[in-house]
């Protein structure tokens, strides 16, 4: 009975281990057939090239699509990441440039005051200037320009008064866009005007004497960048001139 039993086992283990070759040789005969099978397509598939220089063809086998892997030594590198554009602000605007008044006759207006002797005296009780006359472009904050100052600038307080700089008539009342309340003066072929007035103490045809009070401070609206303050200027024969410049020191 033993003897049996070891024969039978001996048997059945003959047995699997045949079948387990045989397997082992299928699959190797499987994985040659597809082998050859793929060389062949490859071949098929190959783009012929031809050699100028010898007139042979070769036949390449295709590219593939897959991009390339890294050789030894060499790593991956990623595409750099766009970078989200840069918001700019336009610059702000360059002021522009005022060309000058004409200056024709403004020596001519120096003579005249001088040979008529016009004395003037300051139009605020301080007296104190903010910004002188100029010939030459300055820059207006309020305007984002550079032009001339063709008047004198006295500071002072919302509702300081101001006096007349000179005797003379009254001869225009008006309320400018850029100036503001305005108030002309006429003596001769001088005329003095008051810009940036807040109240008015007087009326067009007055005449009025040296330091009567014409009103009191307002605003100018094209320089309301600037602290409160006057703007007069003087013309003489039509020509600007420094007011300063015909100040009574003795004020």
């Amino acid at each position: 009975m033993s003897r049996y039993y070891n024969n039978n086992q001996k048997s059945r283990r003959e047995r699997i281990g045949f079948y387990t070759a045989l397997t082992i040789c299928l699959i190797a005969i499987c994985m040659a057939v597809y082998s050859t099978y793929s060389s062949v397509s490859d071949v098929k598939n190959a783009a012929p090239v031809s050699n100028v220089a010898t007139g042979v063809t070769v036949i390449e086998p295709p590219t593939r699509a897959t991009s390339p892997m890294p050789t030894l030594g060499e790593s991956f590198t990623e595409a750099p990441a766009t970078e989200p554009p840069v918001e700019t602000t336009s610059p702000e605007p360059e002021p522009t440039t005022v060309s000058q008044p004409a200056t024709q006759g403004r020596a001519d207006a120096l003579e005249t005051m001088l040979a008529a002797d016009v004395s003037l005296s300051l139009p605020t009780k301080s007296g104190h200037v903010l910004r002188a006359y100029s010939r030459d472009s300055v820059y207006n904050k309020t305007l984002n320009t550079w032009k001339p100052h063709t008047g004198t600038d006295f500071d002072g307080k919302l509702g300081d008064e101001v006096f007349a700089m000179l005797n003379g008539e009254v001869t225009k009342i008006y309320d400018d866009k850029m100036l503001g309340k305005t108030v002309e003066i006429a003596v001769n072929n001088v005329v003095h005007s008051y810009s940036g007035m807040g109240s008015i103490a007087v009326r067009q045809g007055d005449t009025v004497e040296r330091g009567d009070k014409l009103g009191t401070i307002g605003v100018v609206p094209s320089e309301a960048s600037d602290p409160t303050h006057i703007h007069v200027t003087v013309r003489v024969n039509n020509s600007y001139a420094d007011p300063l410049s015909f100040v009574d020191n003795n004020n």
